[in-house]
């Protein structure tokens, strides 16, 4: 079974871990990256801030007392926008991104939003049908380029 609570300081090591696992799949990285590496610490430090510095909330699934997803909400006038949403691989299909996604959207109208939007990769084709099957909508499309040196 699984349940959704806020993030708690007591899950820092357990969340740092997938988190991780998270920055590694998103980045789509082929070299090393452990916790120490400075872009991955940033990331983490982000993430954590989020609730910290007031600006949101990270809320944690578990299974069996176990981490095995997380996201992030923050509000920003009328719009909620939710981040990071991750659960992981060994856990994805058995209903903790669902129910991540209806806690976000519970507290997402708690705090005053009228709408909620999320990022997700273009390629990454499992995401974007899992929120299509939750009736949300591709309304933008965001372009980038690598800068390099």
């Amino acid at each position: 079974m699984t349940t959704v609570r806020q993030y708690e300081s007591q899950d820092e090591k357990a969340f740092r871990s997938i988190a991780l696992e998270n920055y590694i799949e998103q980045m789509k990285e082929s070299q090393a990256v452990t916790a120490e590496t400075p872009a991955v610490q940033a990331y983490l430090e982000h993430i954590i801030g989020i609730q910290a510095g007031g600006k949101g909330l990270v809320l944690v699934a578990e299974q069996e007392n176990k981490l095995v997803g997380f996201g992030c909400l923050q509000l920003e006038g009328e719009y909620a926008f939710m981040s990071d949403l991750y659960v992981t691989p060994g856990k994805r299909g058995q209903g903790a991104g669902t129910l991540l996604t209806e806690k976000f959207e519970e507290r997402a109208r708690s705090m005053g939003a009228s709408r909620i939007a999320l990022r997700v990769d273009a390629d990454n084709a499992g995401s974007r049908n899992f929120y299509i099957k939750k009736q949300y909508q591709e309304k933008f499309v965001v372009m980038s380029k690598a800068l390099g040196g």
